[in-house]
């Protein structure tokens, strides 16, 4: 190539040589001084990998907050409910949840769910501040602090569902051996519904993957038809909202038709309590699933409004092509 270079250029092999090197030179050394000097850290990129790594946390949480409530089951209950404590029955739910103990794992998925939210609530800001210069979309405002404002919405959620599940280990630490309420495996049906919005967010990590193999929520690796594909995922946890409540349900229907479970008297000791923390325990699974549900109309948004045009091939085998236009029509659609 250098040969032929000196040729094309009508120059000397040893004069063309040394002016292809200084000229490589030359581009690696405006390359490291735009990439280390000009944008040494992209706020952009940041948020857009945030963005994607979210979800992969929030599925770490869930897989690891099922494993932990399906644990309670198996805890032996006391031969007798002989805590002066349940004078107050809702004392777990106030202070007595404090002194259970969760699994190192799921604090540690906790903790990285707050940490990815809080980076990418950082670097927003600045990110929608940096100049494109042809290189990257910009980060869509609208969309992005709406986004993040789910996702905090979100985490509060996930707070409460801890306490709780810490609240039912403790009530079952409780609950005689005896006690009737066991046999209706209430931590089994809240570890089921839990995995059910693991599952579901894992298919869309696998989808994110696949079209965002740099981890990067921002298009280029994929075409618009795979982005859509993957982001329309979300709108899934609708129907888990319904199977989660269906089966909490015919659950609860159970519950109430215990003969054993006495309203009044020693039998009426956890049943406030017990059943409260149930309640928020449901109502925490069911307002993520919301929320997720919401981001996916959030992501939605981003796309229309921040991903390039793109001409979508509809159909191979009569050639039929469909210009789909993304930008500037999100404002009408969104409320």
């Amino acid at each position: 190539s250098i040969l032929y270079g000196s040729f094309d250029n009508k120059m000397l092999v040893d004069d063309y040589v040394p002016t292809r090197i200084m000229l490589i030179f030359v581009g690696v050394t405006i390359f490291l001084f735009v990439e280390l000097l000009m944008f040494p850290r992209s706020s952009r990129t940041i948020v857009q990998a945030q963005t994607v790594q979210l979800f992969e946390d929030l599925e770490q949480f869930f897989y690891q907050s099922s494993k932990s409530c399906s644990a309670i089951s198996s805890v032996s209950g006391k031969d007798e409910e002989s805590n002066d404590n349940f004078v107050d029955p809702l004392w777990m739910l106030r202070h007595g949840h404090k002194e259970v103990d969760v699994t190192s794992s799921l604090k540690d998925s906790v903790s990285a769910v707050k940490k990815t939210f809080a980076l990418a609530k950082v670097e927003m800001r600045p990110g929608t501040l940096e100049p494109s210069l042809g290189m990257n979309v910009s980060l869509d405002d609208v969309g992005y602090d709406r986004l993040l404002s789910e996702s905090e919405n979100m985490i509060v959620q996930i707070d409460l569902l801890v306490v709780t599940l810490q609240s039912l280990r403790g009530y079952y630490c409780q609950i005689s051996k005896e006690h009737p309420v066991r046999d209706l495996q209430w931590p089994s049906l809240v570890s089921a519904s839990l995995l059910r919005i693991a599952q579901q967010l894992s298919e869309i990590s696998d989808e994110f993957r696949l079209v965002f193999p740099h981890g990067l929520f921002r298009p280029g690796a994929s075409n618009i038809t795979s982005i859509i594909g993957a982001v329309s995922l979300f709108r899934r946890f609708a129907q888990v909202r319904l199977s989660i409540l269906a089966d909490v349900e015919d659950r609860h229907a159970s519950y109430l038709d215990l003969d054993d479970i006495a309203l009044s008297g020693e039998g009426a000791r956890h049943t406030p309590g017990f059943r409260l923390t149930l309640a928020l325990a449901v109502s925490a699974m069911l307002g993520v699933a919301q929320g997720l549900q919401n981001c996916g109309r959030h992501l939605e948004r981003i796309v229309e409004s921040s991903f390039p045009l793109e001409e979508v091939k509809c159909n191979e085998n009569y050639g039929h092509t469909t210009a789909i236009q993304f930008g500037g029509s999100g404002d009408s659609n969104d409320s």
